[in-house]
């Protein structure tokens, strides 16, 4: 009876997870890209990613269009999504730590690696907002840029 019970138990939770979207928001899924595989792609490269909203750097309407520019970072990397079509309802919903999928093309201006001609989907399963990164020992070495989008800190510099 005992091994009965655990295992509804169990059974109850794991459909209960299943149910609150109880995913780790850290987990890859299936088509999706770590930043890794991101960081390794070639520029103007098909990429599909999840990441965290962290800032916002502004909303604006062209022709008519809605354009947001968005600072994004997971548990393992930050990503600059530069002009994504965007309602301002989105952009509104859109706060540090908001969960969304993005499909883009790798491009990079002016050394800025960044996500353009991008859609998007916001995703209910989590919610991430990252502790700046301490990268005081890291300027003037050659990897500074390998926190490029990050959200970073700058310690007793004048």
């Amino acid at each position: 009876m005992k091994k009965l019970l655990v295992v509804a138990v169990v059974a109850l939770l794991a459909l209960a997870l299943v149910a609150c979207g109880g995913e780790k928001p850290d987990v890859k899924r299936e088509g999706v890209m770590t930043y890794a595989e991101y960081a390794a792609a070639e520029l103007q490269t098909e990429v599909v990613i999840e990441t965290f909203i962290q800032a916002k750097q502004g909303w604006w309407e062209n022709n008519g269009v809605g354009m947001a520019t968005f600072y994004t970072q997971d548990t393992e990397g930050g990503y600059f999504l530069y002009n994504l079509p965007c309602s301002k309802e989105d952009y509104d919903k859109m706060v540090p730590g908001t969960h969304v999928r993005v499909k883009g093309w790798k491009a990079e201006y002016a050394g800025e690696v960044e996500i353009i001609d991008a859609t998007y989907e916001i995703l209910t399963d989590g919610t991430y907002v990252a502790s700046a990164t301490d990268i005081t020992a890291l300027l003037g070495a050659d990897n500074l840029a390998d926190s490029m989008n990050m959200f970073v800190a700058v310690k007793g510099a004048t």
